[in-house]
């Protein structure tokens, strides 16, 4: 149950997060021409492009979680599988203060900032800051999921054998 509302969660961090990266390109893109091609400046790109970056940057992480893509530093041969995923169970327990960080304190710093607004188009800065908290959300369930499997493949089951992102198994 819970991988499969994870699928469903990454499926849609992944498709917002990647289409947030286009329009922050586009947006780069059309403010690299209007400095070069036009007399004025568009004050408006600057924050798009800030939001576009900061949404894709947090929800990518998310998703970087739940496929196991972030940098790791591998000690042993893959042929020690316990002893490994044991080391990734440790990894997984290490990272959940962070996660509790991202999510709890994300929370309330986007909370604090509904009285602080953008420069140039006046919305508050909770909509771009709130994506902490959601990662983080997003992140504890992930990481739930993953240390679950672990111990499933530390006890030896079968059904537990399986990458995080693999929805088949």
């Amino acid at each position: 149950m819970l991988r499969r509302v994870n699928a469903a969660l990454e499926k849609a961090l992944y498709l917002l997060g990647g289409a947030l990266f286009v329009v922050f390109i586009v947006v780069v893109l059309f403010q690299i021409g209007s400095r070069n091609l036009m007399p004025g400046t568009f004050v408006w790109t600057d924050e798009v492009a800030m939001f576009c970056f900061v949404w894709s940057v947090f929800l990518g992480a998310a998703v970087g979680l739940r496929r196991g893509v972030h940098y790791v530093v591998e000690i042993l041969p893959q042929r020690f599988t316990r002893a490994n995923q044991a080391l990734m169970l440790l990894a997984l327990i290490l990272c959940l203060p962070l996660i509790w960080v991202l999510a709890v304190n994300g929370w309330s710093y986007a909370d604090m900032s509904w009285r602080r607004y953008s420069f140039s188009l006046g919305y508050p800065m909770f909509y771009q800051n709130v994506v902490v908290a959601i990662a983080g959300g997003a992140m504890a369930l992930f990481a739930v999921e993953q240390v679950l499997r672990c111990i499933s493949v530390l006890r030896g089951d079968k059904t537990g054998d399986h990458k995080a992102g693999d929805d088949n198994a």
